[in-house]
């Protein structure tokens, strides 16, 4: 997924533009920044917490002066590299422009996170389960040779290392709500698991909630 395919379109601002008018459109947009552009071309990102240091809001953007600072992201770079960005910067929007520096768009922290969830099959139904390995034995192959051999598949795999120990937790995200079998057989490749959620089937689930409603009326 690139940066191209998760943009929205709210307001511009013009160095014209008073700082007043910038707030009232960042606070109905739930925004912290909003993008300057001068003739299709990106200035800017203008942020809340410099208007709220002016004394006076009503005077022109323009007569602001910035940091320098104007991230962006190029239209075609990938999902992560503009989590990256609004990871670096703090960003609640981040622009999207051309190589020629035409603004395009921006991508909102909302966009990003439903775009995210997507990409790591958070929607979909399945357990998750986390463990620990030395970096020098990780191996994806492995990893997924021995949920294959479960008849569990990999929607999606993250890897963090942890400063404290220097392992390597990893984290999967499985099509199975059923993940015993799975465990041990990680468990006798010794990994070390750290947590496992498992939904519970729907069937379960009905028959607790059942289970739950008759004690309640036995009251």
């Amino acid at each position: 997924m690139v940066a191209r395919e998760l943009i929205t379109t709210v307001p511009i601002l013009h160095p014209s533009d008073t700082g007043a008018r910038a707030l009232r459109l960042m606070n109905e947009y739930h925004l912290t920044q909003l993008p300057m552009v001068v003739e299709s071309k990106y200035l800017a990102l203008v942020e809340e917490d410099d208007i709220l240091d002016l004394e006076d809001s009503d005077v022109p953007l323009e007569s602001m002066e910035y940091s320098g600072t104007r991230p962006a992201i190029m239209e075609y770079a990938h999902l992560f590299e503009a989590l990256k960005l609004f990871y670096d910067f703090k960003l609640s929007a981040l622009p999207v422009i051309t190589r020629e520096n035409e603004y395009l768009g921006i991508i909102t922290k909302d966009n990003l996170l439903a775009a995210l969830a997507k990409y790591n099959g958070v929607k979909e139904p399945g357990g998750i389960i986390s463990f620990e390995v030395d970096p020098r034995d990780y191996s994806l192959s492995e990893i997924a040779r021995i949920a294959e051999s479960n008849d569990v598949n990999l929607l999606s795999v993250n890897t963090m290392t942890n400063p404290a120990t220097g392992k390597l937790e990893v984290v999967l995200k499985t099509n199975r709500q059923e993940l015993h079998p799975l465990i041990l057989t990680f468990e006798r490749f010794n990994y070390v698991i750290k947590y496992v959620f498992a939904e519970e089937p729907e069937e379960e689930l009905l028959k607790k909630n059942y289970d739950l409603l008759m004690n309640y009326i036995g009251m």
